[in-house]
């Protein structure tokens, strides 16, 4: 299942429009937990640093822990999705996104989902 998943990562890194290079690692940790973690570099200097723990579920894998973390040219951050418990006044606890100058409330967003936001907002490409 864990290689299933990580090619349909893959896919959605292959189908992004302004891709450089990028490095893709799924470990199978245990019989029932993996991870997947990575780089994708993007033309304008842009990148998306990511990691995702995964395990074993009924009809499928849960996503445990994910980060995605999204860096223009010079390293400073543009936004980072991710699900560690440390907003708990946030209304979507664990799950937020980081800003440059705040944290909202967000919902877990898919790989794909903060794909298509980098090239919307940060790409411009709808």
């Amino acid at each position: 299942m864990l290689d299933l998943y990580a090619a349909s990562i893959e896919a959605t890194i292959h189908g992004c429009a302004m891709l450089v290079s990028y490095s893709l690692n799924a470990v199978q940790h245990s019989p029932n937990t993996a991870y997947v973690e990575g780089e994708v570099f993007f033309t304008d200097g842009s990148r998306l640093v990511f990691f995702e723990f995964l395990r074993s579920a009924p009809g499928g894998l849960n996503r445990e822990k994910y980060r995605y973390h999204v860096m223009d040219a010079g390293n400073q951050l543009v936004f980072r999705y991710d699900n560690a418990p440390h907003h708990a006044k946030i209304a979507t606890f664990p799950h937020h996104k980081h800003h440059p100058s705040d944290v909202t409330d967000s919902l877990a967003p898919s790989f794909a989902q903060v794909v298509e936001e980098i090239e919307s907002t940060i790409l411009g490409i709808s």
